[in-house]
């Protein structure tokens, strides 16, 4: 300490010296700001990295990005920061050589209520610093006063294992923040393998300028395993239900990591709005730690209005949504979620419709986990549509019920069976007209039957907003359970997710579809088919239009009417694959820029890839608290059999959620 106070009066002199050598005009009462900051022996550290340490900090031109108002009294402060900061990275011989700022006078207000007055100025700062040399550990010592781990034979738990935790090695330079990060590491590692109460004490003896002896103290004290947990809080939640959720966990090896998995489990339940969990202060004599899981119940219903607005190429549409939710209905833990949906649409614009239709769906859906089995979900989902494509309008109510289960935390299976009636009106000449297979495939009304399984395997590190692994889906349809069709479709998907920064992420998709009708009743429902195109597909194409198509016989003569531009009408096999780019730019704003690939052909296992369709643009992203907004340009890349009859060799397409 007696060695840093000749520094720091040397330092002030310098300060003051440099405030009377600065280079500026006589500028009392006029405001400056800090734009630029000069960094002279700076090697230790990036610039960035320094200036988070300091008040001091260079003005955005960007009106919503900090300014710093330049204030001489900052700079001895600052200075001292910049030493504590050295030392606390074991350069305890580093100086602050001088901090001479620049200031440049703001311009004259000419004119106006403010005339004769200054605009702020304009500060430069240039620091030179002294680094010296570091001061480097000279010994690190490991000891064990409480002798080894003493629990069950585990390599992870040996001390050479735990030991080399430590991120501080003989050698290298000192910095406290090592020793600090070592130290809980080091702690972490034993409380990972079972040792709920691991201690480590650190310490260092300093010679400034020539070496530090580091000693670390580690007591791993006792081997425990989860025992009795104890949930406080509960009212209106079942405590049966919650212990369901988490029965896994006693007799289980303590570590941090299970501890945060219950509370994650508990949140993950949908009804509590604060979980945190206790340990006791000790062991018990059977060599159990018990827990204390202390919950708040949150509110059990929510409803949510709002208006909403859908473009695209080919169709626009203006709703209003209410979203009804009731958690714990009847205080057994069955969710009800009720949507519904009203309003209009135009197609393909609102501006010059040949096509207009009112929107209604209805959908309530019920959900119960823990019937029969305690990890199966049972899904009862009744609902009704009111809607228009191009080509026809319909209303159509269905149903759609089954289980679904977790095995672990990487797979799922779910079963539903389906029904769903289907009648159309304002039907186009075109579908009636057509003696293509898919022309004859339509059927109205017709009423579909059908079982769904379905395949799940997370392998990222987060479902719901994944940014590194894959997913893989594959569904199954089975059609013929009574009804007007029999077929069977599959559809595989493969997802790809990597984040080489924090900043960019790499997505990718593949998919491929398949419909094979069979039996008596062959065929394939219109609304059922394969269709590409829109905001989640191939971006370069309006909304299920890249799909085969049927026109009426005399639109060769007149070209005319919506009609003539072909009636999509789907088909029975599909390839797609995506690739994005995501840059996050600032805090709530990314870009994006994409590649996308489909094809969609009436035949059975037809594949043309000389004909399949391309599409690129770039994207932008504002992240929401319901959720991702999404604006996406796409341009077709090639003119294809399936292109002939677009207007346009462009999309642009309005999203809620990223398309993949």
């Amino acid at each position: 300490m007696l060695r840093s106070c000749p520094r720091l009066l040397a330092l002030c002199g310098a300060l003051q010296l440099s405030a009377c050598a600065q280079r500026l005009e006589d500028v009392r009462g006029v405001e400056s700001y800090i734009t630029k900051i000069e960094l002279d022996g700076v090697h230790h550290f990036k610039k960035r990295e320094l200036l988070a340490y300091l008040n001091i900090g260079e003005s955005s031109r960007l009106i919503w990005r900090p300014k710093y108002p330049f204030t001489e009294a900052m700079l001895p402060v600052d200075a001292a920061r910049i030493l504590e900061l050295y030392r606390a990275h074991g350069y305890y011989e580093a100086e602050v050589v001088s901090m001479v700022p620049f200031t440049r006078v703001g311009r004259t207000h000419l004119l106006g209520k403010h005339a004769g007055e200054r605009f702020a100025g304009k500060t430069r700062i240039r620091i030179v610093v002294r680094e010296g040399a570091p001061t480097r550990v000279e010994t690190l010592t490991m000891r064990w006063p409480e002798g080894f781990p003493a629990g069950p034979p585990d390599p992870k738990a040996e001390p050479d294992a735990i030991e080399e935790a430590s991120t501080l090695h003989e050698g290298e330079a000192f910095e406290i923040p090592k020793l600090n990060a070592s130290r809980e590491l080091l702690q972490r590692r034993m409380q990972d393998r079972g040792y709920a109460f691991a201690k480590v004490e650190e310490s260092a003896v300093v010679d400034p300028g020539r070496a530090v002896v580091v000693d670390f103290a580690l007591r791993p004290g006792p081997h425990v395993k989860i025992g009795r947990i104890t949930i406080e809080g509960l009212v209106g939640v079942p405590e049966r239900l919650v212990r369901n959720e988490i029965d896994y966990a006693p007799g289980m090896r303590f570590s941090p990591a299970l501890l945060t998995r219950i509370e994650q489990t508990i949140y993950g339940m949908d009804v509590f709005s604060s979980v945190s969990i206790d340990t006791d202060d000790a062991a018990s004599p059977g060599g159990t730690v018990d827990l204390t899981v202390h919950v708040v119940e949150a509110q059990t219903q929510t409803i949510k209005l709002g208006p909403g607005i859908g473009i695209d190429p080919v169709r626009w549409e203006q709703r209003g949504t209410l979203l009804y939710s009731h958690r714990n209905l009847g205080h057994s833990l069955t969710r009800f979620d009720l949507r519904v949906t009203a309003g209009y649409a135009e197609l393909p614009s609102l501006l010059r419709p040949e096509a207009h239709g009112p929107l209604v769906r209805i959908e309530p859906r019920f959900q119960k986990k823990g019937f029969l089995e305690k990890r199966t979900v049972w899904t009862l989902a009744p609902g009704f549509e009111l809607g228009i494509w191009q080509g026809y309008q319909f209303y159509a109510p269905s149903l759609r019920m089954g289980p679904s289960r977790f095995f672990g935390k990487h797979v799922e299976l779910g079963l539903t069976y389906n029904a769903r009636f289907v009648d159309f009106f304002n039907v186009s000449p075109a579908l009636r007209a057509s003696d293509s297979i898919l022309g004859l495939d339509f059927r109205d009304p017709y009423f579909v039957s059908y079982l769904e399984p379905e395949l799940n395997l997370y392998f990222v590190d987060s479902i719901l907003r994944p940014k590194n692994g894959a997913i893989i889906n594959a569904v199954y349809d089975i059609a013929g359970l009574g009804g007007n069709f029999s077929f069977h479709k599959f559809q595989p998907t493969l997802r790809l997710y990597y984040t080489p920064h924090e900043r960019i992420t790499v997505a990718a998709r593949a998919s491929v579809g398949f419909m094979f009708p069979f039996g008596k009743r062959a065929g394939t429902p219109i609304d059922m088919r394969f269709f590409l195109g829109g905001a989640d597909s191939v971006r370069g194409w309006g909304l299920r239009r890249l799909s085969p198509k049927v026109v009426l016989p005399d639109c060769a003569v007149t070209g005319l009417g919506d009609d003539c531009s072909g009636v999509p009408v789907g088909g029975q096999t599909m390839v797609m694959a995506n690739l994005e780019l995501r840059v996050r730019m600032f805090n709530k704003v990314s870009a994006a820029a994409f590649l996308d690939m489909g094809d969609v052909r009436a035949g059975i296992a037809s594949f043309k890839p000389r004909s399949w369709n391309y599409a690129a643009g770039p994207g932008l992203r504002y992240d929401s608290p319901i959720g991702i907004f999404r604006l996406d340009l796409g341009f077709r890349l090639a003119e294809t059999d399936q292109s002939s009859r677009e207007p346009r060799i462009w999309a642009i397409h309005l999203g809620l959620g990223e398309s993949f």
